[in-house]
């Protein structure tokens, strides 16, 4: 086994595909438009992610959604506006929305982490005005920005977990009662996944696995540091985003011949499919995650999981996960060791399974568009 990185396949186009789709009319009068920021699409992410298949599985309840083109678009033929992330963008297209009467919904896909901040700014001076913003926040939540305009602006609020709307709440002064809680999804084919695939294509061999961006808010250099420690193989699924290059060049150079390096995959791409099943364990010690959508889709191909306990992680794997902070190597090193040798909690999948399959998804997000737009 050395460090290759394997081509990614055409199948990687069936998402491309949707969202083409779904930026070209005509489309039916009572169509829900979707909307990510304008750069969202450049790198995507587990946001992106959220946003198409939420797309998709609404479609299958026969709600038609479509993606929203500032160019070909008006707003006022929307049965209502869906703002996937938050940005200024989205408030004033939020903003022109209320104007014409369409009401809007807002999955704000956040976390506000102090030690996240600490740790990922990348001057002290940055570190301490960030920090200092946050701390003035907490102490005074209806302190005035785009954020708080915009969360007061829209007529629902659909955040990931209990965990996020609590943050919101208290960081914002948001009411409680606007929110409706609309989870992260998995894809049910990661359950029935088989391990076939990837022993053809990449090999035979137990290893742990991490899927996400390169990037030192996923932290995979902990991952890699702690599993070289160990002596076990790691598989890589993922790529530098725009100026994080040197971080994934170091990441290479750390773990050498110990990691197999996948480009980034669709998330129904076969060979993404196969790789979750074929893991041993799987790793994600980020900064923070809304839990990650990787860490799902491992959990329900039978991966045990090792993750953050910074963000909503613990709202969805609850004690089923082992939970390692991203700024501690030995604690990454000891869960990974012990996720290897005690392999998944026996309810991990099922718990999976039964609350947070992109269906469930789509079905609460139906039920909060006919609460603002009936």
């Amino acid at each position: 086994m050395d460090g290759r990185y394997l081509e990614t396949p055409d199948s990687e186009l069936s998402t491309a595909a949707w969202i083409a789709s779904r930026s070209q009319g005509p489309f039916p009068a009572d169509s829900v438009y979707l909307h990510a920021p304008s750069f969202a699409f450049q790198s995507p992410g587990g946001g992106e992610n959220q946003l198409v298949q939420t797309g998709r599985h609404l479609e299958a309840l026969d709600v038609p959604v479509r993606l929203f083109s500032p160019w070909t678009d008006r707003i006022d033929q929307a049965r209502a506006l869906h703002l996937f992330g938050m940005s200024r963008e989205g408030l004033e297209l939020a903003s022109l929305a209320r104007s014409r009467g369409v009401p809007v919904v807002l999955s704000p896909i956040c976390w506000y982490e102090p030690r996240a901040l600490w740790a990922l700014e990348p001057t002290t001076a940055r570190k301490l005005r960030a920090l200092g913003a946050w701390s003035a926040r907490r102490v005074v939540p209806r302190l005035p920005s785009w954020r708080r305009t915009l969360l007061r602006l829209v007529d629902r609020i659909l955040p990931n977990s209990d965990a996020e709307a609590a943050q919101l709440a208290r960081l914002f002064g948001v009411d409680p009662a606007r929110f409706s809680i609309v989870p992260n999804g998995v894809l049910p084919e990661f359950g029935w996944a088989t391990p076939d695939l990837f022993h053809e294509r990449v090999g035979v061999f137990e290893f742990v696995l991490f899927v996400g961006r390169i990037e030192p808010r996923k932290n995979p250099l902990g991952v890699i540091r702690a599993v070289r420690r160990l002596g076990l193989p790691l598989v890589v699924v993922g790529e530098a985003p725009p100026r994080f290059e040197d971080y994934e060049r170091l990441c290479r150079r750390e773990g050498g011949g110990q990691v197999v390096w996948l480009e980034p995959r669709d998330h129904q791409d076969p060979l993404l499919v196969s790789a979750y099943a074929a893991a041993r364990v799987f790793a994600l010690c980020s900064w923070f995650e809304t839990p990650g959508l990787s860490a799902l889709e491992a959990a329900l191909a039978g991966a045990a999981v090792v993750v953050t306990p910074h963000g909503s992680t613990r709202s969805y794997f609850g004690d089923d996960a082992i939970y390692a902070r991203p700024n501690r190597l030995d604690e990454i090193t000891s869960a990974i060791a012990r996720a290897w040798t005690e392999g998944p909690a026996p309810g991990l999948a099922g718990r999976i399974a039964s609350n947070y399959l992109w269906d469930h998804v789509a079905w609460k997000t139906a039920e909060a568009y006919d609460r603002v737009a009936n």
